[in-house]
């Protein structure tokens, strides 16, 4: 952190963020305009184009950066933050003072993220995760990168002080460092050539590589992962195909040939898919995992990188994936659920993906660190036969009913002893688990169709998420429906959270006082 700023005892003072903060911030109005008077007036942007009035429109969006940054310079100058024995602290507003908290008790995880252009300017943005909804987070943006691991531990100190209140400041100050901190003599010990390759590799891992080694994603494999992927390949086809029709209707009945309205109104899709496309890669480029103090730690991304630690006690639910061509190699893919932890619907680089696609020597250690126990003799060999196997040879609930026979090959429910699977697909199984203990509600629906059947749907739920079973006979919706309703309401009223079923691969034991990595 900046030598100037006042830091006593680890507790960091108020500050303000990164002077470039407003540059940032500013030129995103200036491309919301840009983007929304393009796409709704391209046709009519091009055919009227001249010199004169592309001047005016440049004179016009440079005015309105300039009035955007020096808004947001107000606003930046308003905005401060600070650790202190309470938590963490944000204070921003230009007309209106807004003061938001994280109470260091509510901390849950702490992320650093490095979009594009904060990433070339050296900057990134610190994300403090609380328990509660899907938007119970603090974002602190930005500071430069270097600042925010330090900036990390600190928060992350404070949080440890709170559940561990005896520890004394000698030990914290001994891990104040991290993990990953050596002795002097040993790396004196080391040669340059090691202590090189030990920076560049920290440098291409954000940081990411202490503690113990659970997936690597190697390029070659996530880009092979990718044109095996049916779901994935289809949308491209069927975008090209569709940009094709156009194109040549256009051109064959067209009275001038190819219009600028036929470009404009494929603009979009052609964009998209791209879009689509590079989200997957950034998923999964560069992707790390290990297993620190603090849980399972994650690094991703290509051109928009971030780093997340998720605690094995906030997982709500495990879903894994496999589709029909990954099934040859074995590979799976694995999202967690994370209580506190809010995700956009279809994002893909954040912290649930918890592995883009995995061996099974990965999914196993991965599922070791997150998965609680099943109640199975070998919860490993139980999951992978839930995911592996045809959902109709599994014994378990399912429609019944001649009319969903799609539902009656397709989807299975099993009761275990500690948790219940939702398994769905043909031509891509996947598999949703969900601790018992971590059940909130159950609710029954039934309409017109399913009295007319007899059937019923089934929506268990979860801090953060829900999952929904369909087309079930009454039958076995009542007899889920009574024994999920006792789980929902004794599981957290009769049992703590330190007493809760833990993954089998415990945390690395570190002297009380660390700070995580």
């Amino acid at each position: 952190m900046n030598p100037a700023d006042t830091q006593i005892d680890g507790i960091v003072a108020p500050r303000r963020t990164h002077p470039l903060t407003p540059l940032l911030t500013g030129w995103r109005v200036l491309a919301g305009i840009v983007a929304v008077v393009s796409i709704q007036n391209i046709a009519q942007l091009v055919e009227e184009f001249s010199v004169r009035r592309a001047l005016i429109a440049l004179a016009v969006l440079v005015g309105v950066l300039v009035l955007s940054i020096l808004v947001s310079a107000l606003s930046w100058w308003r905005t401060t933050y600070e650790v202190d024995e309470d938590g963490v602290t944000l204070r921003s507003g230009l007309l209106t003072l807004t003061r938001r908290s994280a109470p260091r008790d509510r901390i849950d995880s702490v992320s650093i993220e490095r979009p594009l252009v904060p990433r070339i300017l050296g900057l990134a943005k610190v994300r403090v995760e609380v328990a509660g909804g899907s938007d119970s987070h603090l974002d602190i943006a930005y500071v430069a990168s270097g600042d925010a691991e330090t900036l990390r531990r600190e928060i992350l100190r404070a949080a440890q002080q709170a559940q561990a209140p005896e520890a004394g400041p000698d030990s914290a100050e001994l891990h104040s460092a991290g993990p990953g901190t050596r002795a002097p003599e040993e790396a004196a010990a080391r040669s340059p050539r090691s202590l090189d390759a030990d920076a560049v590799r920290s440098f291409a891992y954000d940081g990411v590589t202490d503690g113990e080694e659970i997936a690597t994603v190697p390029t070659s494999r996530l880009l092979h992962s990718l044109l095996r992927d049916l779901g994935l390949l289809i949308g491209l086809a069927v975008t090209i195909v569709w940009a094709v029709a156009v194109i040549g209707a256009d051109l064959l009945f067209g009275d001038e040939g190819l219009s600028v309205g036929a470009l404009a109104g494929l603009l979009p899709a052609l964009l998209l898919a791209p879009q689509i496309l590079f989200r997957r890669v950034e998923s999964g480029w560069g992707f790390v995992a290990r297993l620190t103090e603090r849980g399972l730690r994650m690094r991703r991304g290509l051109l928009n990188t971030r780093t997340d630690a998720i605690a094995p006690g906030r997982i709500q639910k495990i879903a894994l994936s496999q589709t029909l061509l990954w099934r040859g190699p074995d590979w799976v893919a694995a999202r967690a659920t994370v209580a506190g932890i809010g995700e956009e619907i279809g994002e893909t680089n954040s912290a649930g993906s918890v592995l883009p696609v995995g061996t099974r020597e990965e999914l196993g250690r991965t599922l070791d660190c997150l998965m609680t126990p099943l109640g199975t003799d070998d919860d490993l060999a139980a999951a992978r036969a839930l995911l592996t196997s045809p959902a109709r040879s599994l014994a378990g609930h399912r429609a019944v009913h001649p009319l969903l026979w799609i539902k009656r090959r397709t989807q299975a429910v099993v009761l275990l002893p500690d948790a219940i699977a939702v398994r769905r697909g043909i031509i891509t199984h996947s598999l949703e688990i969900i601790p018992r203990e971590r059940i909130q509600g159950v609710s029954v629906t039934q309409g017109l169709l399913g009295r007319a059947l007899g059937a019923a749907d089934l929506s268990i739920a979860v801090a953060g998420a829900s999952v929904l079973v369909e087309g079930l006979p009454l039958a076995s919706i009542e007899a889920l429906a009574s024994e999920l309703a006792v789980d929902a309401a004794c599981g957290r009223r009769y049992g703590e959270q330190e007493t809760w079923l833990r993954p089998r691969r415990g945390l690395p034991q570190e002297p009380a006082g660390a700070v995580a990595a």
